[in-house]
């Protein structure tokens, strides 16, 4: 089922599902809009851009070096915009915590919920740093953005207040397909799948990605609350 096996994008599914679900979705649009919350340093992106170059992608990252780098890897691509700021479920000032694991630096899990060492990994903050954060639906609306096609949420367990943050667009359908991220993170921000159950599923169809594609997750249960690594996709169900 995958649980564990979500961290990179190579191996976890991902690139399947923009190249078989994701980009077939978008094929009819002119420019598809994708935003990519939590870029990091843009390798998401890039695969984005390399599955779909028509699409405008619109990449947010909140940690000052960590942005100035995915800005400078992705350059070179037309129609891509970053952002050095995150999102959250209202418009307001945070602590970015940045994390060693085992003595090695990780950039990959900063985050605004504080993890805490375990008994598998010696995890500790090593830096902390005031950010912005806004909420999707005043960003969506300041820039005149009416849609978007997909969007990926990978922002260490601060995904549902990304959601809470984007409930007009949610509810008026501007919100084609989301991918998002669900493990050991959600411990510290105390969210669980449940949240992200009772959100989506009237709207949208969820699956769980795996390598080669998807399962369908028809019905909540608590066997679901595992919290390793894993991805999700939500694709919006057609009008009725």
């Amino acid at each position: 089922m995958n649980y564990g096996g979500g961290a990179l994008i190579e191996t976890s599914g991902e690139a399947w599902v923009l190249s078989e679900m994701v980009r077939p979705a978008c094929a009819a649009l002119a420019t598809p809009v994708v935003f990519d919350v939590g870029a990091n340093v843009g390798d998401y992106s890039a695969m984005v851009h390399s599955f779909i170059p028509s699409a405008r992608i619109y990449a947010f990252e909140p940690a000052a070096a960590v942005h100035q780098q995915l800005a400078q890897n992705l350059s070179a691509v037309d129609n891509f915009k970053a952002f050095n700021f995150g999102f959250s479920d209202e418009e307001k000032t945070l602590d970015l915590h940045s994390y060693t694991v085992e003595g090695q630096a990780v950039s990959l899990i900063s985050s605004i919920d504080r993890r805490l060492p375990t008994q598998v990994l010696k995890v500790e903050v090593v830096d902390t740093e005031r950010i912005k954060v806004r909420t999707l639906d005043s960003f969506c609306a300041s820039e005149g953005i009416e849609r978007i096609d997909f969007i990926k949420l990978d922002v260490e367990g601060h995904e549902v207040a990304v959601l809470r943050g984007a409930q007009t667009m949610l509810d008026r359908g501007a919100i084609s397909m989301i991918q998002f991220e669900f493990g050991p993170a959600n411990i510290y921000s105390r969210t669980y799948y449940y949240n992200f159950w009772s959100m989506l599923s009237d709207k949208y169809n969820l699956f769980r990605i795996v390598p080669g594609g998807v399962v369908p997750i028809t019905h909540y249960g608590e066997h679901l609350e595992i919290f390793l690594t894993t991805n999700y996709f939500a694709m919006r169900k057609p009008a009725r």
